[in-house]
């Protein structure tokens, strides 16, 4: 369903009670000015049913403004159709103004009320184009019947403003899909910083091959989560894993079977780690992981758990299964070893620890 772009409905939303207040400052301007001439009674049910609108009106921009919270579509669709609704009967309540003013009031009255009805035309261009179809709906409810009154009259001046109504119409309708377009326009670009920010801000963080977190960020939510179990005296333990002999997977499969190794790694490990852990890749085919509030004899479980479920995974990779082993090395938090560096350092350590002393192990 082709709706309005939710970002020009909220600009007819915030703008909507400066306009009612607008319309009901006019109303009561041409309520001051013909009060002598049209019939009081009549006078005041026509301003009841101008604020009565100007209610209606604030309650639909407030349902807008509940719809688009909400994303229901389909209901702010039907709120358009309404707040359609109800502009052609604003534009009714002005022609009857205009009606009431040709019917109670001397010449040259009528001129007036077509003054008044062509300001507040050009400024419903502002507040209502953002909802376009709508604001042509009340253009022409509008405009038609002044166009109809002046013809009556049929004397020169009323000639003349005939004549320039017309012209005023294209450059009117011009103005308010200029409005409409620039609007439009803006919301786009400004749509697509937005999401030019949030990839650039994603690249910063993830690793673009294994969609973990990159070498960066792990450092620096590291440094964060160290700074916390200090304070708060709880244990932090680091993993470091090394994918063994990957130089001799990539020379006899590929790198496109290297990259389909790593990228599988890491989902297979995802499944064993906690959402609070921070799991990166660091170089490589070396990866991390700083296990939140775990202890070393903790973290040892979880890389032996990890170690064995990688040893017995079959990677197939376009129909050749590539068996693969990891060897890992873990370093705790201590008064020795009180930072993200000592602790990679360490891990890296005992990393180099399990690989020479035969791979496929946990060294710590």
């Amino acid at each position: 369903m082709n709706t309005t772009h939710p970002k020009l409905i909220q600009i007819l939303v915030d703008q909507t009670p400066r306009a009612m207040i607008a319309m009901l400052l006019v109303s009561l301007a041409y309520f001051w000015s013909f009060m002598n001439y049209v019939p009081l009674p009549i006078l005041s049910i026509w301003l009841f049913f101008q604020t009565l609108l100007a209610v209606y009106r604030v309650q639909n921009a407030k349902s807008f403004k509940e719809y688009l919270r909400k994303n229901e579509f389909k209901k702010i669709k039907r709120n358009e159709i309404s707040f359609m609704v109800s502009n052609v009967f604003q534009a009714m309540m002005w022609t009857l103004s205009s009606i009431l003013a040709i019917t109670f009031a001397p010449q040259p009255f009528e001129l007036v009320t077509f003054v008044m009805t062509i300001g507040i035309i050009t400024a419903a261009a502002l507040s209502m184009s953002s909802l376009y179809k709508a604001y042509l709906v009340f253009f022409f409810c509008m405009i038609v019947p002044q166009i109809i009154i002046l013809s009556f009259f049929g004397e020169q001046q009323h000639t003349a403003l005939l004549v320039f109504t017309v012209i005023y119409i294209p450059a009117t309708i011009l103005l308010s899909k200029t409005i409409y377009n620039s609007r439009l326009s803006s919301i786009e670009a400004h749509s697509d910083l937005e999401q030019s920010v949030e990839k650039l801000h994603k690249l910063s963080m993830i690793d673009n091959l294994t969609n973990i977190y990159n070498r960066r960020y792990f450092f620096e939510m590291s440094k964060n989560i160290i700074s916390t179990a200090q304070r708060d005296k709880t244990d932090v333990a680091l993993l470091m894993l090394d994918v063994d002999f990957f130089k001799k997977i990539n020379d006899k499969y590929g790198h496109q079977a290297g990259d389909f190794i790593l990228v599988n790694l890491a989902k297979e490990i995802e499944k064993t780690i906690r959402l609070n852990d921070i799991f990166a890749r660091v170089g490589g085919e070396e990866f991390t992981i700083l296990f939140n509030n775990t202890s070393l004899n903790g973290a040892k479980v979880i890389a032996e758990k990890i170690r064995r479920a990688i040893e017995v995974k079959p990677f197939t990779f376009e129909g050749v299964p590539i068996q693969i082993t990891i060897s890992i090395g873990l370093s705790e938090l201590g008064t020795e070893n009180n930072s993200i560096e000592q602790l990679y350092s360490i891990a890296d350590q005992n990393l180099y620890v399990a690989k020479k002393t035969g791979r496929n192990k946990v060294a710590f």
